[in-house]
């Protein structure tokens, strides 16, 4: 079965919780996983396991995915977060070193590869899905981040096929599930990921139809993708319920 993964966009106010509730509302019917974010570009936002428990709750049918920035804990921290997950049924852990802001520093007990060996021998989060994600596309970087066998993996934005395509051959050799985003470009959120990927992208005149184009070009290599359109989570649930129909 296909994997559909939608990307939420981080909780900054906690004074619209039932607004992100009812975002949620509208596309757990179409997804596998729900991912939260983790105070992207060192902006804080609400605790991603702490929400995605929130979120668990409501809608038992969704699996959550957590991103944890690796930066901001130290082992016996990380282990009572996940301990924590656990008990409220979030079980997907995504690791990421995390950006660091002006005057903030990073807790270096770990690194997203470490922490998954370290976990590993850490009875009390027995049951935990450990994945990592990958933020350079050259190869000694990727083996050395698949090589630990996470349980899955998820990719930086790119738009290139070509980096794509290398990921998935190096993916198959460690048995890894890997999955790439599939950038939702509209008139909204195309600003944003031209800041990120330092490129001007250009909005198709059918954003859905051009995502599900692409979909099917990234199922072709991976057993999944995940869903991202930074500033405009609607066309997030536009294509995820459009993709349900093709899949």
């Amino acid at each position: 079965m296909t994997t559909l993964i939608a990307e939420l966009p981080p909780l900054r106010r906690i004074d619209n919780i039932n607004n992100y509730l009812d975002m949620v509302s509208n596309v757990v019917d179409y997804v596998t996983y729900i991912n939260i974010p983790d105070s992207t570009f060192a902006n804080p936002s609400a605790n991603s396991v702490l929400i995605g428990a929130l979120i668990k709750h409501k809608f038992s049918n969704v699996e959550i995915m957590a991103n944890v920035r690796i930066a901001d804990h130290n082992k016996v921290g990380l282990v009572a977060l996940i301990m924590g997950g656990l008990a409220n049924g979030v079980r997907n852990y995504l690791f990421m070193r995390g950006d660091l802001g002006p005057g903030i520093t990073a807790v270096t007990d770990l690194t997203p590869v470490s922490a998954i060996e370290y976990l590993r021998d850490v009875e009390q989060v027995n049951g935990a899905r450990l994945g990592v994600s990958i933020s350079s596309f050259d190869e000694n970087y990727i083996r050395d981040r698949l090589r630990v066998k996470p349980d899955f993996a998820m990719l930086q934005y790119t738009l290139s096929i070509d980096d794509l395509r290398k990921v998935a051959v190096i993916s198959k050799e460690y048995g890894v599930d890997v999955y790439p985003p599939l950038l939702i470009t509209t008139g909204k959120s195309a600003k944003i990921i031209s800041r990120i990927l330092n490129m001007e992208i250009m909005v198709k005149p059918d954003p859905v139809s051009d995502a599900i184009e692409r979909a099917r070009e990234l199922l072709r290599y991976f057993s999944g993708v995940y869903l991202s359109s930074p500033g405009d989570f609607n066309s997030v649930i536009d294509v995820a319920r459009a993709l349900r129909k093709y899949l």
